[in-house]
């Protein structure tokens, strides 16, 4: 009988239904348990020459659960204290388990350098501010891009609501936090991460649908005598067609500025007659004076989830700098408030 038939029939014998296999974490514990003490000493002869001539697929297979359950006991203990760096961080469970499954999966198995990144992260604020992509943000954490790409698509369904690419943030930026009233904290600076096509507004300014729109009496003042030039245009257009007719310019700023009283009471929109020469520029207005208090104290992250691409923004001046350089579009939407495209 050969050493490996020793072994085999050992481990049978300790395996309770008396079928060994590797495939069972728990059997192969028993395996390691056998073989343990020789691996400690001197190598068998006839184990190292038959582990040489196994298979390189199989002797990967056998290490790698070797090396998950060498100590289970040890393993937990990673798990919670990957979990307690981590709880500051994320703060919610949900999340975490989610962070620490993945790291610990068979597909990864970088818990022990996920515990070591936190300890001290490279990738800080000012990378964030410099970059463009994630994955060129995520390079120097030196993670599989696959294992970054599984962090990047986790999702939170749970409110506060969470989008691709926030727990990314989170885990990989140095000094980087959920936010009690936002998306994340990083480096002090509060960010709101937005997909293309977002709103880009306080809470307190209500969207109201065009059909709202259409029947408010003062954009009835403004656009009746003109609705045969305009059919199936947005409000936005609307406006800005009549505007193209009229004979006292003057006059009709004057009025679209009530109306634009009553569909943002809260946000002091003021145009004039340079605003009305396009849509375009009657969007912009709009969008840059909507989200003036949104971003009084924050900044903003358009990511696109698909590309990993990404447009960092600076606050409100920067934001409306963007607006108008051509950097971000306003674009039409069938209520009231822009859609902001990258």
């Amino acid at each position: 009988m050969t050493v490996i038939d020793k072994i085999l029939k050992e481990w049978a014998y300790r395996c309770s239904d008396g079928i060994v296999s590797l495939d069972n974490p728990q059997k192969v514990k028993i395996l390691f348990e056998i073989i343990k003490p020789v691996l400690t000493e001197d190598i068998d002869d006839d184990i190292l020459n038959t582990l040489i001539a196994t298979d390189t697929p199989t002797k990967e297979k056998l290490l790698r659960y070797l090396k998950r359950i060498t100590d289970t006991n040890d393993n937990e203990k990673l798990e919670i204290e990957v979990a307690k760096m981590l709880k500051p961080k994320l703060d919610r469970n949900d999340l975490i388990e989610q962070v620490v499954f993945i790291a610990d999966s068979k597909q990864f198995e970088v818990l022990s350098e996920l515990k070591e990144y936190l300890k001290n992260p490279i990738v800080t604020y000012n990378d964030l501010i410099s970059n463009t992509n994630l994955d060129e943000l995520f390079i120097p954490t030196g993670f599989p891009q696959e294992f970054i790409d599984k962090i990047i698509n986790i999702k939170g369904s749970a409110q506060p609501s969470l989008g691709k690419g926030e727990v990314a943030f989170i885990v990989f930026l140095k000094d980087t936090y959920k936010s009690q009233i936002g998306d994340i904290v990083s480096s002090g600076k509060q960010i709101e991460i937005k997909s293309s096509g977002a709103k880009v507004m306080n809470k307190n300014i209500t969207v109201g649908s065009k059909a709202e729109i259409l029947e408010n009496p003062k954009f009835k003042v403004l656009t009746n005598q003109y609705k045969e030039y305009m059919s199936g245009k947005s409000w936005v257009e609307y406006v800005q067609s009549a505007f193209n007719k009229v004979p006292n310019k003057n006059q009709y700023v004057s009025e679209v500025n009530d109306l634009l009283d009553d569909l943002y009471p809260k946000a002091d929109i003021k145009i004039d007659s340079k605003d009305l020469q396009s849509v375009e520029s009657f969007n912009k207005k709009i969008a840059a004076s909507i989200a003036k208090d949104y971003l009084k104290n924050q900044n903003i992250l358009f990511l696109n989830p698909e590309t990993k691409d990404y447009i960092y923004i600076e606050g409100y001046e920067d934001y409306v700098k963007k607006i108008y350089d051509g950097t971000l579009f306003a674009k039409n939407a069938s209520d009231k408030i822009p859609r902001i495209y990258y």
